[in-house]
């Protein structure tokens, strides 16, 4: 299927930005400073209150007026561009939660315990707290990233060509004809995508095992 190049770049764009957006909320959320951390909480929580269809919707037709304000022209930017703005902003504010809580479940005593014997904050910060926090944020990260697998779905309403909207269009081509077997050709290809997504993890979880060994 030609819709599948696209659905991947989307999915792997905007996980990528996502990830960056949710490392940046949660750093402000966890700061001491409040403005810092009432931005990071009005961000979540508009984001996690908008259906993703809505956000990409807001994305779609927002961003051009936006840009216009400033005199910049974008309504003929490439449809996947709105697609990973949207998707982003969306998967950022999850995880942000992902990262946030895998954080404050970390032993802050082993932190204390390397600045006591010479190790400076951020070798300690890098090198202690964040792998462990990473280790745990794990199955989260990999839960949100199947959802986002299903969520590039939407981006039909742009009128982005993917895999959904090709097997819609070709559905509607042969009239329905075969249509049932269509759609589970389609479900089958998202199966497989899921279950790469799950061997990739399954290696994380091994790496860091053998890490600790």
């Amino acid at each position: 299927m030609n819709g599948l190049p696209e659905t991947l770049s989307l999915l792997i764009a905007s996980f990528f930005f996502a990830s960056l957006i949710g490392l940046g909320m949660a750093w402000l959320y966890l700061r001491k400073n409040p403005i810092l951390s009432a931005l990071a909480k009005f961000y979540l929580g508009i984001v996690r209150g908008t259906p993703p269809l809505l956000m990409l919707l807001l994305s779609y037709f927002g961003l051009p007026k936006l840009f216009t304000l400033v005199g910049i022209n974008i309504n003929d930017w490439a449809k996947i561009f709105f697609g990973i703005v949207g998707l982003s902003i969306g998967w950022g504010a999850y995880l942000e939660e992902a990262f946030r809580s895998a954080y404050l479940s970390v032993d802050k005593g082993q932190y204390e315990a390397a600045l006591s014997v010479g190790m400076d904050a951020k070798h300690a910060f890098f090198q202690i707290l964040m792998p462990q926090t990473f280790l745990i944020a794990l199955p989260n990260i990999e839960n949100l990233l199947i959802g986002l697998v299903k969520a590039t779905s939407l981006v039909y309403v742009m009128g982005m060509v993917d895999m959904y909207s090709e097997a819609t269009d070709l559905s509607n081509q042969n009239q329905g004809i075969y249509q049932l077997e269509i759609f589970i050709i389609l479900a089958l290809l998202y199966w497989l995508i899921v279950l790469l997504i799950e061997w990739v993890f399954r290696m994380f979880h091994r790496y860091y095992r053998y890490v600790e060994i």
